[in-house]
C-alpha cells in the first residue's frame, strides 16, 4: 500500500489560492491616516499546478504578488503570479518575448521570495534566479540583468543605502566556485562592481548585512548537495561539519579583504540590521537557529525556536561577542529602512507560536534594543500576523513614527485582512483594518511603496 504524504506547506493557509483578483472599495474598520498613501506588496509561494505533496518543498511555489493599496481612506486589494516562464506554461500562456537568459541551472525562475523597490523598478526575487520586473500594477515585465551586466543570480535581501542610493547585493552560485559574488548597482541603475567570494562549499548564505563602511558575510552549515536532486524536495541541507562563519569586508573591498571569524553552529535566515560602532566593531542582529533543514523535509523546520541575537564583531581581534536579546521564537525582523546600515533603536518581528516550526506567526513584537524593552501586538484569537513591514508618517519623521502594518489570516472568516498599528502605541488596537475579500497564503515579504498605485 502506497504511504500518503500530508504536507503541511499545502494545508491550511499555507495552501495556494487558485485566482487572480482586484478588488475596489474594500471594507475598512477604523479609519486610515490620510498620510497613508502608497502601496503594500508582498511575495510568496502559490503552486499554479497541484504539487505531489511528498516532492514539494515551499520555497519552490510559483511566486505570487499580493498588492494592496492604501490612499485617501480607502483600499484596493490585486493579485497577480510572476509570469516566469513557468507560470506562462502552467498558464497556458506565452511566454515574454525579448528577456535575457536567466542564469538558473535547473529550470525557470519561481520568483518568489521578496518584491523590493528600486528606483522606478519593482523587482520580484529568488535568490537562484536574475530579478524579474514588475510594475506597480504587478503585471510582469520581465527578467532583468542592469542592461546585461548582472549574469549570476541575485539575492531576496538587497540592502539599498538610504544615504548613498546604492543598492548592495550578492547571489551564490551553487555550481560554483567561488560560489558567491557581490554586487553594487549605483543611484542611477547601472552595475558598477562585481567582486567573487570565495566560499569553501556551496552554501546557502540567504541574507546578509551592510553597515556605513563595511559588509557582513553569514557562511553557516546549511550547504547544497545537488546529488539529492530527486530524492529530497529541496537540495540543502544541514552539514554540522561545515565549519560556521562571519565574514568583515569594507564595502569597497574584495575577496582578499574578508576577515573571518568561526562561531559555533548556527543558522540565521535573515538579519535585522547592522552598523559601525563608536569603537570600530560591526553590531549585527540576527534572528538565530540551532540548526536549519535537519527536521522538516518540506519547509524551514528547526529543532527548536529561533532567538534575536546581537553580534558585536571586532574584525581588528578577529572575536564576536553574542548577546540574547529575545528568547521568543520569531522571524522576518523589519527595521525603518531608512536606517538601514546606520544605528537603529527599533525592530519589529513575527513571533512564532511553536519551538522549531516555521508558523503559525500569533502576533508582533517591538524590540527597543536601546532600553531592552519588548512590546507585543495581539492580533487575537485564530489569526495570525505576516512580516511587519515599516511605513513612515513623512520621509523626516522620527524612527517610530509611523506604522506597522501586516497580514493577518483570519480563521474564522477564511480571509484575510491588513491591520495597520501605530508603531508608538504598539499595543493599542490597529487605527485601521482592511478587510480583504479573499485570502493570502502565508508568504515571505513584501515592501512598503510610497505613492504607488495599482492603477
Amino acid at each position: 500500500m502506497a504511504t500518503t504524504v500530508t504536507n503541511p506547506y499545502l494545508t491550511g493557509n499555507f495552501a495556494p489560492v487558485r485566482d487572480e483578483r482586484d478588488d475596489a472599495e474594500l471594507e475598512i474598520t477604523g479609519a486610515l491616516p490620510p498620510e497613508l498613501d502608497g502601496l503594500l506588496v508582498r511575495n510568496g509561494p502559490n503552486p499554479i499546478t497541484d504539487p505531489s505533496p511528498g516532492d514539494y518543498h515551499w520555497f519552490t511555489g510559483d511566486g505570487m504578488l499580493h498588492g494592496i493599496e492604501l490612499s485617501r481612506g480607502k483600499a484596493r486589494y490585486r493579485n497577480r503570479w510572476v509570469r516566469t516562464e513557468g507560470a506562462c506554461e502552467a498558464l497556458g500562456e506565452a511566454p515574454i518575448p525579448g528577456q535575457p537568459d536567466d542564469v538558473f541551472p535547473g529550470g525557470s525562475s519561481p520568483a518568489n521570495t521578496h518584491v523590493v523597490p528600486f528606483g522606478d523598478r519593482l523587482l520580484a526575487l529568488v535568490e537562484v534566479c536574475l530579478p524579474t520586473q514588475v510594475g506597480h500594477d504587478l503585471d510582469t515585465v520581465g527578467r532583468t540583468d542592469f542592461d546585461g551586466a548582472l549574469r549570476s543570480p541575485m539575492t531576496a535581501h538587497p540592502k539599498h543605502d538610504p544615504r548613498t542610493g546604492e543598492l548592495l547585493f550578492f547571489g551564490y552560485d551553487v555550481v560554483g566556485p567561488t560560489y558567491l559574488r557581490y554586487h553594487v548597482v549605483g543611484p542611477d541603475g547601472t552595475l558598477v562592481r562585481s567582486e567573487d567570494i570565495t566560499l569553501p562549499a556551496p552554501v546557502m548564505v540567504h541574507d546578509f548585512a551592510i553597515t556605513a563602511t563595511r559588509v557582513v558575510w553569514l557562511d553557516l552549515p546549511v550547504v547544497y548537495d545537488l546529488s539529492t536532486l530527486g530524492s529530497r524536495p529541496f537540495p540543502a541541507q544541514w552539514d554540522p561539519t561545515h565549519q560556521a562563519r562571519v565574514g568583515v569586508m569594507p564595502r569597497d573591498g574584495g575577496d582578499a579583504d574578508v576577515t573571518w571569524i568561526d562561531i559555533e553552529p548556527c543558522y540565521v535566515f535573515h538579519t535585522l540590521n547592522a552598523y559601525d560602532d563608536a569603537q570600530g566593531n560591526v553590531v549585527v542582529d540576527v534572528v538565530r537557529y540551532d540548526d536549519m533543514f535537519a527536521s522538516d523535509s518540506y519547509g524551514p523546520g528547526s529543532s527548536r525556536g529561533t532567538t534575536l541575537d546581537r553580534w558585536t564583531i571586532d574584525p581588528i581581534g578577529g572575536a564576536l561577542e553574542s548577546e540574547r536579546l529575545d528568547d521568543a521564537s520569531q522571524e522576518f525582523p523589519r527595521i525603518d529602512e531608512r536606517l538601514t546600515g546606520r544605528v537603529h533603536r527599533f525592530g519589529y518581528t513575527s513571533e512564532v507560536a511553536t519551538d522549531g516550526a516555521f508558523g503559525p506567526f500569533v502576533g508582533l513584537r517591538k524590540h527597543d534594543v536601546v532600553t531592552g524593552s519588548i512590546t507585543r501586538h495581539e492580533v487575537g484569537t485564530g489569526r495570525h500576523a505576516a512580516e511587519p513591514v515599516f511605513a513612515p508618517a513623512a520621509p523626516d519623521a522620527g524612527e517610530d513614527h509611523g506604522w506597522v502594518l501586516s497580514v493577518v489570516h483570519d480563521d474564522a472568516r477564511g480571509a484575510s485582512d491588513v491591520i495597520v498599528v501605530d508603531a508608538t502605541d504598539f499595543e493599542a488596537p490597529p487605527v485601521a483594518t482592511v478587510h480583504l475579500r479573499t485570502r493570502v497564503p502565508y508568504g515571505f515579504h513584501g515592501s512598503w511603496v510610497p505613492g504607488a498605485s495599482l492603477g
